[in-house]
């Protein structure tokens, strides 16, 4: 009887073990819109998660909602993620993160951010050594220095630097602010045109003729969704454009890119996100600030070659060109 009662109190305590094993966390991905950048971070973050061990399907069950890029939906798109109380979310663009710091009320599921560029400003960490009580995170700083010491190499004499960016994001505030320090250290001049509405993007890039050497555009999630449109108005007016999102699609429509790596960005964020599922608080966490491995240089011959340009000899071997 002894032995029987033995199996049995086993056989209950492996269905047990069974059971939990077979409910893995869930963690909510919210964007603001489904997009090749933001879908890369969510790509990064899923893949860096396997190799820390978390095995989808049997460790962690990935849920994803979008907004569309519709500000109108994220109350919406934070509510359903909300009730289905995720062990954690990964949230997806500034404004999105920042509705989400206001939207979420149960404070007891962890955040982590990506595809933030200076989450302080935005008010989503209290300052780049600590995450908020729930929320921690790896921001898209950018490196202008090194975008303007490239553009230099790839136009070399270029004196003057066109931008898109909206007045009405923190973002973008962000992006202005250090394009513009970063071009007064190079010698090099920035002209900034506001866009608050896509259907101007056109107007606004044609306001670049003969006023700019090239344009370069900035992480703005206005820009970013509509940059064929923007890509064709620069060719039209023969001006080289490049990018701060790499698009190998696009490469031929464009001058080259210096990049940040949104598929990186998203690795770094599934590290936060496994020091907080191992009971780590996110205010303990500083923000990861990118490093220059974490960015890409290109040259699209293509591209350059559609506005009458030729890469600079110097360039000819590079392991930027894209042909």
């Amino acid at each position: 009887m002894k032995v029987k009662a033995l199996r049995l109190a086993a056989a209950f305590l492996c269905a047990g073990l069974t059971v939990a094993h077979a409910d893995p966390k869930r963690i909510a991905i919210a964007s603001f819109g489904e997009h090749p950048a933001l879908n890369e971070v969510a790509d990064g973050f899923k893949a860096r998660m396997a190799t820390l061990g978390y095995v989808e399907g049997t460790d962690v069950a990935y849920d994803f909602q979008h907004a569309n890029f519709d500000r109108s939906l994220v109350p919406q798109v934070l509510q359903k993620v909300e009730a289905e109380k995720p062990a954690l979310i990964l949230a997806l663009t500034t404004g999105l993160n920042q509705a989400a710091v206001r939207g979420i009320s149960d404070k007891s599921i962890p955040i982590v951010f990506g595809a933030v560029v200076d989450p302080v400003v935005a008010g989503i960490v209290p300052d780049w050594q600590h995450g908020s009580a729930f929320s921690a995170g790896a921001s898209m700083m950018p490196d202008f220095d090194a975008t303007f010491a490239f553009l230099k190499q790839v136009m070399p004499g270029i004196k003057t630097v066109g931008t898109l960016f909206n007045p009405g994001e923190d973002n973008d505030a962000t992006n202005i602010t250090l394009i513009e320090e970063a071009a007064a250290k190079a010698g090099i001049s920035v002209v900034a045109v506001p866009v608050d509405n896509a259907a101007d993007l056109p107007q606004r890039v044609q306001s670049f003729a003969g006023k700019v050497d090239a344009i370069f555009l900035i992480q703005s999630n206005i820009v970013q969704t509509s940059v064929p449109v923007v890509a064709q108005v620069a060719q039209r007016i023969k001006l080289p454009l490049f990018n701060s999102v790499y698009s190998a699609e696009l490469a031929p429509n464009m001058a080259g890119f210096h990049a940040i790596s949104y598929f990186k960005n998203g690795e770094h964020a599934a590290d936060i996100a496994d020091r907080i599922l191992k009971g780590e608080s996110p205010a303990e966490i500083a923000t990861y600030v990118p490093q220059p491995q974490d960015f890409d240089s290109f040259v699209s011959v293509k591209g350059m070659e559609a506005i009458g340009l030729t890469v600079p000899s110097a360039l000819e071997n590079s392991p930027w060109l894209l042909k």
